[in-house]
C-alpha cells in the first residue's frame, strides 16, 4: 500500500505542535537575503547557488530530507523533481501547499489556502457571437472594473498566494487595457494566460504579448474545419482567423493551445483537431466539457452522451500513451477513473494530476489523484467576473461576494459555499455512492446545469452515474 493512502497518519503528524512550528517556521523570511527558509531548501535541493547566506541550515537539511523522502516514495527521477522545484511559478504553489497543511491539515481532496487557479472574465464584449457561450458575451451589459478596480484586483489575488491567472470573457484582448493589467499581472509573480476567440491574435498583438510576459495562450477552435468552427462562432472567417493567431504565437515562440468543447456538432471531428493542433505545432489541447450554462442553456441537445464522452476520454488517453507530441488536458474529472480502470497494469498512467493537467504518473504516485480530487471548483480554482463577482467557476455562476466591497482571502478561506464545495460528504446520487468520488467528484458545474442548481447533485454526463441511476 502507498504511503500517500495512510492520510490519518499525515494528519498525525502534521498536528503535532512540534510539526505546526516547523511548517510556520519554513515560511519565516530570512533578514539577509529575503528568502524564506523553505525556499532556502528549494535553492539547496537544485544546486541554485546564487545566494551564499545559508538560512538555518538545519531546517533546511531536514526540508531537503523529506523532498528527497517522498521523491523516492512516489519513484519519481530527481532530475524531474528538480526541475519542478526550480519553476518560480511552482514554488509559489508549494508555500500555498504548506500554508494549507497548517489551515486545513490534509484531506481527501485536498483544500488549499489560497487557488492555485483563478479565471477572470476580464470583460463581456466579444466581437463573435459564440452559440455555446457560457457568460453571453457580446456586448458589456453591466458596467465593468475600471482599470484601476483591476489593478487592484490583481494586488489582491498576488497578496493571497494565488498561482495563476487566466484572463477569459468575453475576448480579454477586445478590453484595451488588457496588456496592462495582465502585465501588472505577471510582474506581481503571477503565471498569466489568456483564453481568447484568436480572431484578435496578429503579430503586433502577438508581441504585446511576449512584452506583457503572458505565459500561455490558449485559442478556442469548436471544428476542424470553417464550417463547423464558424456555425459554431456565428461568424465567417473566424476559422482562418483563429488558425493564423495561433501561428503567430507559435511563430513567436509563445506556449499556444487549442482548446475545443465536444458537442454533438463536432466530437467526429475531435481526432482531426488533435492532428490539427500537432500540425500547427502548439504546445497542448484541451477538451471542455460542454456546460449548458448562459447561451448554451438552448443547446442540451447537443450535449454528448455518457458513451461518447467516454469514448473520447479513451481517445485521448490512447494518444497519451502512445507518446503524442501534444499535451493534452480536460476539465472532465473523469478522466482520471477512465484512466485507471483502463491502464491499471501498467508502470505508468496517464491522469489528471492536477486542476485539468494530465501526466504520466508511475503507480506508486496513483494516491495523489484521491488528494488532488478532480473537479477543482471552489477548492482549487475559482472565477471572477467583469463586475468583480467571486464564483465558484465560470461555468457555476453562483455570487459568493464582491471585490470592491471584501478581500479575496477572507471570500475563499469562509465561504459556506465554497467549504460545501470542498467536502465530499455532502455529494448526493450517484456521486456520493461512487467509488472514485476522491479522484473525480464529477463536474459540479453540470450538475448544477441538469438538476435545478442543486450543485452537489450527481454529474449526468458520466458512465457510472447513468449505470447507477438506470441499474
Amino acid at each position: 500500500m502507498s504511503l500517500l493512502s495512510h492520510d490519518s497518519f499525515w494528519n498525525a503528524i502534521i498536528g503535532l505542535p512540534t510539526t505546526k512550528k516547523m511548517l510556520q517556521l519554513s515560511l519565516k523570511k530570512c533578514g539577509l537575503c529575503g528568502r524564506t527558509i523553505l525556499e532556502a531548501a528549494l535553492d539547496d535541493y537544485v544546486g541554485n547557488k546564487a545566494s551564499k547566506c545559508k538560512c538555518n541550515g538545519l531546517y533546511s537539511r531536514i526540508i531537503r530530507f523529506w523532498i528527497e523522502f517522498l521523491r523516492r516514495s512516489l519513484n519519481i527521477k530527481r532530475q524531474k523533481v528538480e526541475k519542478l522545484l526550480a519553476d518560480p511559478y511552482a514554488r509559489r504553489a508549494i508555500i500555498t501547499l504548506v500554508k494549507s497543511f497548517i489551515h486545513y491539515g490534509i484531506r481527501k481532496p485536498l483544500c488549499i489556502y489560497a487557488p492555485f487557479l483563478v479565471v477572470w472574465d476580464f470583460t463581456h464584449k466579444c466581437n463573435l457571437h459564440c452559440k455555446h457561450c457560457y457568460s453571453d458575451a457580446g456586448t458589456a451589459a453591466q458596467p465593468e472594473l475600471t482599470t484601476e478596480e483591476a489593478l487592484a484586483v490583481v494586488d489582491q489575488l498576488a497578496d493571497a498566494g494565488v498561482t495563476a491567472l487566466a484572463f477569459s470573457g468575453g475576448e480579454p484582448l477586445s478590453r484595451k487595457d488588457f496588456f496592462e493589467v495582465a502585465g501588472y499581472a505577471a510582474k506581481r509573480g503571477l503565471y498569466v494566460s489568456v483564453a481568447t476567440n484568436g480572431t484578435l491574435l496578429t503579430k503586433e498583438n502577438v508581441q504585446k504579448l511576449k512584452q506583457a510576459k503572458i505565459n500561455y495562450v490558449e485559442v478556442s477552435i469548436d471544428g476542424a474545419t470553417a464550417e463547423t468552427h464558424d456555425s459554431f462562432r456565428g461568424t465567417p472567417g473566424a476559422f482562418e482567423r483563429a488558425l493564423a493567431g495561433l501561428r503567430n504565437c507559435v511563430e513567436a515562440n509563445l506556449c499556444a493551445c487549442i482548446a475545443t468543447t465536444a458537442t454533438k456538432n463536432n466530437i467526429e471531428e475531435m481526432p482531426a483537431i488533435l492532428d490539427l493542433a500537432k500540425k500547427i505545432g502548439v504546445a497542448r489541447f484541451t477538451y471542455f466539457n460542454f456546460v449548458p450554462t448562459g447561451r448554451g442553456k438552448k443547446l442540451y441537445n447537443q450535449d454528448i452522451s455518457p458513451e461518447e464522452r467516454e469514448k473520447l476520454m479513451l481517445h485521448l488517453l490512447e494518444r497519451m500513451s502512445k507518446g503524442f507530441k501534444v499535451t493534452i488536458l480536460t476539465t472532465a474529472p473523469q478522466l482520471a477513473r477512465v484512466a485507471l480502470q483502463c491502464q491499471g497494469n501498467g508502470k505508468e498512467l496517464a491522469m489528471s494530476m492536477a486542476h485539468m493537467q494530465t501526466v504520466k504518473v508511475s503507480k506508486k504516485a496513483v494516491p495523489l489523484a484521491d488528494f488532488i480530487g478532480g473537479c477543482g471548483a471552489g477548492r482549487l480554482y475559482c472565477s471572477l467576473s467583469p463586475q468583480g463577482d467571486v464564483h465558484p467557476c465560470v461555468f457555476l455562476p453562483i455570487h459568493v461576494g464582491n471585490l470592491k466591497k471584501e478581500r479575496f482571502s477572507d471570500i475563499w478561506l469562509r465561504s459556506q459555499l465554497f467549504n460545501a464545495l470542498r467536502d465530499r460528504a455532502n455529494l448526493k446520487g450517484a456521486c456520493s455512492r461512487c467509488h472514485y468520488k476522491y479522484i473525480c467528484g464529477g463536474c459540479r458545474a453540470r450538475a448544477s446545469a441538469y438538476h435545478d442548481g442543486d450543485f452537489l447533485a450527481s454529474d449526468p454526463g458520466c458512465m457510472l452515474s447513468k449505470e447507477a441511476e438506470n441499474p
